[in-house]
């Protein structure tokens, strides 16, 4: 069989397809080719879940609205069948095509407008807050709600509004899930309010072992970007509100201050170790400019143990985005100083060797 300009336009004569169904079929074929740009180039950089996010909903829906039409085609070219509602499907697929990029603008225009400014890694970029979270819930209802009402139409379902099955259904999936999602929003909305956790914040969570920037706060969840790995975490709200969470970026005039612990044993004196400490502070402001070398560091005992004494350096850092940076600079420079110093920060073991025996019997 010979295939050629005449037999494509027989066999497309053949489609069961109408001129609507070309136009979504079209219509979703460029949206498909330009999704990233659609969604990237409106989409608050602050957000990057849910760029991922509507990316894969809008493709999701793409690819439905394609395998769909392939169907019906397939259907009524091989086996004879004619597919039945197509036009229906179609004025579905265009219904929620638009809602869908129309939901993604309107949500993004309501972060710019009435979201919070905040500093990221030095941009400044558009976080969600407390009143955008709930305008951008009250306009998703409602672009929801609408779509509800022209789907019925579409499907000449006018019938369910006129019964309570459909209502009473609804409410009972609600009351059966309010355990899910009501403490999760009660906590999303706490923390909007007393401005806890904000975009933008640099925080740390002891009891989840997470140190990160928090990139967006919504009505259910937290999404944390980990310092560490650079990966995104996402953290139920009321997980996050019952642990203890502290904000490293409300800090005073020298910029956030934090310590390290080193234990060194009793046989070194306490002016050695302050020397030792004091030098390698000096050399981590050296390598490290995160580090503010203008606020001088302290010095302090925080144990003294049964085989070393805890020394804590606590010094200042001016950009807390770099935090973990500049303890692991504090950290190697430490490790290097230590041997010039002859100085070990390993934790000594205390022994006593008895003489005529090559054991060593530790003193507990």
């Amino acid at each position: 069989m010979t295939i050629n300009a005449e037999w494509i336009i027989e066999q497309t004569e053949k489609l069961p397809f109408l001129w609507l169904d070309y136009l979504v079929i079209s219509l979703n074929l460029i949206i498909f080719l330009f999704a990233g740009l659609i969604i990237r180039n409106s989409a608050n950089k602050l957000n990057f879940g849910s760029i991922k996010n509507r990316m894969m909903g809008l493709r999701a829906i793409n690819l439905v609205l394609f395998c769909i039409y392939a169907f019906a085609g397939l259907f009524e070219l091989v086996f004879g069948f004619e597919v039945s509602h197509l036009q229906q499907i179609s004025q579905t697929g265009l219904t929620i095509l638009i809602a869908y990029i129309i939901m993604h603008y309107v949500q993004n225009w309501i972060v710019i407008r009435f979201g919070k400014e905040k500093e990221v890694e030095g941009e400044k970029l558009k976080g969600e807050s407390y009143a955008s979270e709930i305008i951008s819930l009250i306009g998703l209802v409602l672009v929801s709600s609408v779509v509800f009402l022209i789907l019925i139409n579409i499907w000449e379902l006018n019938s369910w509004l006129q019964t309570t099955s459909v209502i009473g259904g609804v409410l009972l999936i609600l009351f059966a899930s309010k355990d899910y999602f009501l403490g999760d929003m009660i906590s999303g909305l706490i923390m909007h309010y007393n401005h806890s956790v904000e975009a933008g914040s640099v925080i740390r969570v002891k009891e989840l072992e997470v140190t990160g920037v928090v990139m967006q706060i919504t009505l259910s969840q937290t999404v944390i970007r980990d310092l560490v790995q650079k990966h995104e975490i996402t953290i139920p709200n009321s997980k996050l509100r019952n642990s203890t969470v502290e904000t490293l970026t409300n800090s005073s005039s020298n910029g956030f201050r934090d310590y390290l612990d080193f234990k060194i044993g009793y046989q070194e004196s306490a002016e050695d170790v302050k020397e030792f400490l004091y030098s390698v502070w000096e050399k981590s402001c050296e390598c490290e400019a995160a580090l503010n070398n203008c606020a001088k560091p302290k010095i302090i005992v925080v144990e003294n143990g049964d085989h070393a004494v805890t020394w804590r350096l606590l010094f200042y850092i001016n950009n807390p985005y770099r935090l973990l940076d500049a303890r692991n600079t504090v950290q190697t420079v430490a490790f290097e100083l230590s041997q010039q110093h002859h100085l070990g920060l390993n934790t000594p073991v205390t022994h006593q060797i008895l003489s005529g025996n090559v054991a060593a019997i530790q003193v507990k």
